[in-house]
């Protein structure tokens, strides 16, 4: 036997003993899984109420452990920091110093296989290049990482960044399979977001109790989000577990965050970096944030959250570092609203 599980209007399978194992555990972590959740969205909300007040004299926040640590430039801003009740870091590189940098390296064409984006834990634009990349394209991004400055890191992995997107079931046309992040509206009707790169293979999609489902909306690359209608009506605004998906919300560094996606199921991990451009081989994605998340091929658009709070759809990776593009920016460009 199986019994189905719906995440955002795809099914999942599973036999029904690991189906009952898996309810029983979710059942027993939840409670406390949405404590760290709550207590994650106070932290956050105080940390950006802070580093807003700072303006210039800030160097962004993260978290430690659910701590929040604000990067600053001086003392002054050091007091007020503390007069929060959060603990200040001197830093060298104010956050719009760190947007700068990153800003120049966008600046950077046809370099697949390298990613870069603002790690405000070790105050720095984190530049990433793969062994996949070309010599000619990690020597073009080394040199121009190079000109900018110990603000810059440069990390080498080994392996290759992949849209994950393959044949089987989930969602799915005569293309390929994906899976749906999050249920939404717009104008009252109801629409399914998953990944752009999935919707601009165009056709009919279908998964779980949806059929027919068109592309209305499909940006790949540049961003990466794509809008299907939803003929079946609307569905629930959840995650499979049960975990209602009531807002969007904005990464940050250091913050715990989960994901399910119709390859490898749930998982958690942390957000690692913000603002990444990531150059895949069909062009580079902007905006995304890296996560430590383990995902894989199929797992495309699949949600990340934060206990009620949606983060972002998935793009891909290394199946070691997963990258996600932000659901506030896919609910403010599509005009949509969370059902």
């Amino acid at each position: 036997m199986t019994s189905r599980k719906t995440l955002a209007g795809f099914t999942v399978f599973a036999t029904t003993t690991l189906a009952v194992g898996i309810c029983a555990q979710v059942a027993q972590a939840e409670p406390q899984a949405e404590f760290t959740a709550q207590a994650q969205h106070a932290a956050i909300t105080q940390g950006s109420q802070v580093t807003n007040a700072l303006g210039t004299g800030s160097g962004g926040f993260f978290l430690d452990h659910g701590r929040v640590i604000v990067n600053v430039l001086d003392d002054a801003a050091a007091q007020k920091v503390e007069a929060a009740g959060l603990t200040a870091k001197k830093v060298k590189n104010s956050f719009a110093a760190l947007t700068s940098t990153k800003n120049t390296l966008d600046g950077l064409r046809d370099v697949p296989q390298t990613a870069w984006g603002i790690d405000t834990r070790t105050d720095q634009v984190v530049v990433t290049i793969y062994s996949a990349a070309t010599p000619a394209t990690s020597d073009k991004v080394t040199a121009a990482a190079g000109q900018l400055g110990e603000s810059v890191r440069v990390e080498r992995k080994t392996g290759k960044l992949e849209l994950y997107i393959a044949d089987g079931d989930a969602i799915q046309n005569s293309s390929g399979r994906c899976s749906l992040g999050f249920n939404v509206t717009r104008g009252g009707s109801p629409f399914l977001l998953t990944a752009g790169h999935c919707t601009n293979l165009g056709g009919t999609w279908s998964g779980g109790d949806v059929s027919g489902a068109q592309v209305v909306e499909s940006d790949c690359p540049g961003a990466d989000s794509g809008l299907l209608t939803r003929p079946n009506g609307t569905g629930p605004g959840k995650i499979n577990t049960g975990q209602a998906i009531t807002s969007a919300g904005t990464p940050t560094v250091g913050e715990q965050m989960q994901k399910q996606g119709s390859t490898t199921g749930g998982g958690s991990g942390e957000v690692t970096s913000v603002d990444q451009s990531v150059n895949f081989d069909v062009g580079v994605l902007n905006h995304e944030f890296g996560t430590t998340a383990h995902t894989d091929h199929g797992d495309s658009g699949g949600p990340a959250y934060d206990g009620s709070a949606g983060l972002g759809t998935l793009s891909g990776g290394d199946t070691v570092t997963s990258y996600f593009y932000p659901l506030t920016r896919e609910l403010q460009d599509y005009g949509l609203t969370l059902a």
